[in-house]
């Protein structure tokens, strides 16, 4: 059996054949795009593997039983399995034709067949790189790999990590069968580069299609990949190519090849650090390149690419699985009034999905905080919080819901004022006092005269806690751990001084309009001139004596 595909023989079809990456690079070489020389260890060439050493027996005793939920008896249950695979004799047929597509690659390059050539070695899973979910990252990839041996040895190092707990436990939650999945492994000639990164044909975090977002840094490209550096962001218009935003990351370190085979980490000196690593010229190239890309696909694409004397290289590319359409539409019962007046200082700028993830609770606890302290329940079977656009916005009607029992116009009042407790409202807070408005007014006061000696008990205890993670020995705990704490310090412990903060914002906003409402009977023209003038004489506050 034929165990090997060049680069020229695969196409976007072949995915089971030499997995997602294999396949994309064909498809690419095959399109004239600037993709360096290569060939593919097919999934068959795996199987036969698994079949020779008999492995299927090891790997389903070693997974029996077992839950994902359980992360340490994973590590160790695919750790078995990894084992007994890189133990294993690799079959002859296979190995032959893996190292004389090797020695064509050097003739290719220019050089001898048998010359030394430096390769990547990359996993290609044939569940990988698929319009609906990206596997991408689950399995191994090695750099600056050298001579025959090394090849063969990595090669299997990637058949194994098919079986990482991270691929295990990914597969398992993206509800697909071990059994189904094979690996193909790619073979491409190292391109050295100068700078590296990461492009996207459509704005991740905007969903934006009209816009190129590119990440760049000095070095190979996995200091981004790996999350070692904070890369150059540079977002361009694809109409015209207009360099929208630049924002030039702290690139301290970077990873070349080291001498004898591997890569190695070097600090960058502080001069370089700063510098754009792509200017403007060849910025507009590279979107050129990846405009290319994606009207080959015909759809927005992630792309890993390289540069090295004077040319930009692709190294891979696969669909971007994440990217949002339009906003959703909301279900008929929770539309209603969305405002992000608040927020429109706060957060310019779209949010990222990880942060949403963590601002929309915390708005929704501050609200929830706000109208129990003032004696008030909060309307459930509405959301408070919406997001559109990758920005929050408080739901009106949630807010106007809770305060129901206070007369309209002092309702009315306080939903604005709650909406946007920064702007400009109407003088003083005119209605019936109701029941829930003489409710609201005295645990008002009463909150006001205890909060000041809470305070310093509350912003203690935040510190303690915060003292008491710092001191934690990370590498001693599991990732859900770790997570937890995350959780922790955010929903719970910095959400409990967020609620105060808020609530003070909106009890601030309140009395203000009280006062108003005093005045205006002796100073009905004035009301604002004196309330300025009123509250500019309080002593011991930051920003009164910053605004003096």
């Amino acid at each position: 059996m034929n165990y090997v595909r060049t680069f020229e023989q695969c196409n976007v079809n072949d995915v089971n054949l030499v997995g997602g990456k294999g396949a994309n690079l064909g498809e690419m070489t095959r399109a004239k795009l600037p993709v360096p020389p290569g060939f593919s260890l097919t999934a068959d060439a795996y199987r036969a593997f698994i079949r020779a050493a008999d492995a299927q027996s090891t790997i389903a005793r070693a997974l029996a039983g077992l839950s994902i939920d359980d992360t340490l008896r994973v590590e160790k249950q695919t750790q078995i399995i990894r084992d007994f695979l890189i133990a294993q004799e690799m079959p002859r047929d296979i190995a032959a034709q893996a190292l004389a597509s090797y020695r064509a690659l050097a003739k290719e390059l220019g050089g001898r067949a048998s010359a030394i050539i430096p390769v990547a070695v990359r996993s290609s899973a044939t569940a990988e790189d698929l319009p609906t979910a990206s596997f991408a990252g689950q399995q191994d990839t090695y750099l600056n790999i050298r001579g025959d041996a090394e090849l063969l040895a990595h090669v299997k190092q990637c058949w194994a990590s098919l079986w990482t707990a991270r691929a295990v436990t990914y597969r398992v939650k993206q509800k697909f069968d071990h059994d189904l999945v094979a690996l193909a492994v790619v073979v491409q000639a190292m391109i050295d580069s100068e700078v590296a990164g990461i492009l996207f044909t459509a704005n991740p975090v905007n969903g934006n299609r009209d816009q190129v977002v590119i990440n760049a840094s000095w070095g190979l490209g996995e200091a981004i990949v790996s999350g070692m550096v904070n890369p150059d962001t540079v977002t361009l218009d694809k109409r015209d190519g207009k360099i929208l935003s630049r924002a030039i990351g702290a690139k301290e370190r970077e990873i070349k090849y080291a001498p004898n085979g591997g890569t190695v980490e070097l600090e960058i000196e502080s001069a370089r650090r700063n510098l754009p690593a792509l200017n403007d010229a060849q910025l507009f190239e590279l979107a050129r390149v990846s405009e290319r890309i994606e009207a080959h696909y015909k759809m927005p694409m992630d792309i890993e690419w390289a540069f090295a004397n004077g040319k930009f290289f692709i190294l891979q590319a696969r669909p971007i699985t994440t990217l949002s359409g339009q906003p959703q539409e909301l279900p008929l019962q929770n539309r209603g009034e969305y405002n992000r007046t608040m927020f429109i200082e706060i957060f310019p700028d779209p949010l990222s999905p990880i942060f949403l993830s963590v601002i929309a609770p915390l708005f929704h606890s501050m609200l929830d905080f706000t109208f129990q302290t003032l004696g008030f329940k909060s309307a459930r079977a509405i959301p408070a919080i919406g997001v559109f656009h990758h920005q929050p916005y408080f739901h009106r009607e949630y807010i106007a819901g809770a305060l129901k029992p206070l007369s309209a116009p002092v309702r009315e009042r306080l939903v604005a004022q709650i909406v946007n407790p920064f702007g400009h409202q109407a003088r003083g807070m005119h209605g019936e006092f109701s029941r829930a408005y003489l409710g609201l007014v005295i645990r008002l006061i009463r909150f006001m005269t205890a909060f000041p000696k809470k305070l310093p008990g509350l912003i203690a205890e935040y510190r303690a806690r915060i003292n008491a993670v710092n001191a934690l020995e990370l590498q001693g705990l599991r990732d859900a751990e770790i997570v937890a704490q995350v959780r922790a310090l955010t929903l719970r412990d910095a959400s409990r001084l967020l609620n105060y903060d808020f609530l003070m914002i909106a009890l601030i906003g309140i009395t203000y309009q009280m006062l108003g409402t005093l005045l205006e009977k002796y100073f009905p023209a004035d009301n604002e001139e004196v309330r300025a003038k009123l509250i500019s004489g309080v002593t011991g506050n930051v920003t009164m004596e910053t605004n003096k």
